[in-house]
């Protein structure tokens, strides 16, 4: 393991980790083993967040300068999801699902922002429980990882979600005994909750811990043989919007900024889906052409976050039909724009029937 003098580190850096007697790369990575970033901040004398700067720093600072392959190359070497038959989050809504290019992506960051009372937080909960779909019926069979900021996850709606997800797939297997395998025994609604895993961040303290150690969580689920296949935030934005005014504003975009990239690492390294709940905020545009000035809304957080997430969809209410709900896809790197519909039923998330 390379001495942390010879590595292009901070000069702050260097000599806050051989002040604490580090003296390579080994003992840092030691360190954070022996009880996580918990344990690295303790014995370096600063927050949890610091420590996970300068880990990320230093480990950065270590990996060698690897060899560069043509387009060519990485065009013809499968990403995980093309060994895994590019399996993708199901939403149980046929025209998202189609938009999306058969549902939420795993290995990406996907917001889903809109105006409150839109049905963010019904998706969210419906994505969690269609997480546990097991494979032969087109689902990822893996657990949800559920961090609600705001104290809006029913455990009670989700149960309701839950049973007609195991109804919908017993019956379709009933219709079609000759192609479908029988469901497995585990498949109950009980179980399926067993598998959502939720964590309430009452400040953005607490939603800073829960990010930083879910990594370790999701090394634990991968060895118990129930592998977390998404990680849903609702919302992002809850407590950064909260903060007090005249707060530090520049400490909050760090934070903003890490949260981003562990995410993003998470959703790579585990290969799982993050969906990412956001709300909206009214920014003032310049109209086309013209000086004059109009309010439009917007995903918040601003432009940095929005260069963090991978996917966007934005929801909202169709003006003549509470129930029915219009999916924008804004963002994409692999799929246009386009709009599709869903409804909100007690079941869950499910297309319109139009005729």
């Amino acid at each position: 393991m390379p001495d942390l003098a010879d590595l292009s580190l901070r000069p702050g850096t260097l000599k806050l980790f051989q002040q604490r007697g580090f003296t390579n790369t080994a003992e840092v990575e030691r360190s954070r083993e022996n009880g996580g970033l918990a344990n690295l901040a303790a014995e370096l004398g600063c927050s949890l967040r610091q420590a996970n700067d300068l880990f990320r720093e230093i480990s950065g600072a270590a990996q060698p300068m690897g060899q560069a392959k043509t387009a060519s190359q990485l065009l013809n070497v499968p990403n995980n999801n093309a060994k895994m038959g590019s399996r993708k989050l199901v939403t149980f809504c046929r025209s998202v699902d189609s938009m999306l290019g058969g549902g939420i992506a795993l290995g990406e960051v996907t917001e889903i922002a809109g105006v409150p009372g839109s049905g963010k937080t019904q998706l969210a909960m419906q994505l969690s429980v269609d997480a546990r779909l097991p494979i032969q019926y087109g689902g990822v069979e893996g657990t949800a990882v559920y961090i609600d900021t705001e104290g809006s996850f029913s455990p009670e709606r989700c149960y309701t979600m839950a049973s007609a997800l195991v109804d919908h797939v017993k019956k379709s297997a009933e219709k079609r005994k000759t192609q479908c395998p029988p469901t497995p025994q585990w498949f109950q609604p009980n179980t399926i909750m067993q598998g959502i895993h939720v964590f309430r961040a009452h400040d953005e303290a607490a939603q800073m811990s829960i990010v930083m150690g879910l990594p370790d969580f999701l090394r634990d689920q991968e060895q118990q043989g129930s592998p977390v296949k998404a990680v849903v935030v609702d919302s992002i934005a809850f407590h950064y919007r909260c903060a007090p005014p005249g707060g530090n504003y520049l400490a909050r975009t760090r934070s903003l900024s890490t949260v981003a990239s562990l995410l993003s690492d998470m959703a790579t390294k585990f290969d799982l889906a993050v969906i990412v709940i956001n709300q909206m905020t009214t920014k003032v545009a310049t109209t086309a052409n013209t000086t004059d000035t109009e309010s439009v809304l917007v995903p918040a957080l601003g432009e940095s976050w929005a260069h963090a997430t991978t996917t966007r969809l934005l929801i909202a209410s169709e003006t003549n039909n509470n129930n029915n709900r219009t999916c924008t896809l804004t963002k994409s790197p692999n799929r246009p724009s386009g709009v599709s519909t869903f409804k909100i039923l007690e079941a869950g998330i499910r297309d319109i029937d139009r005729h």
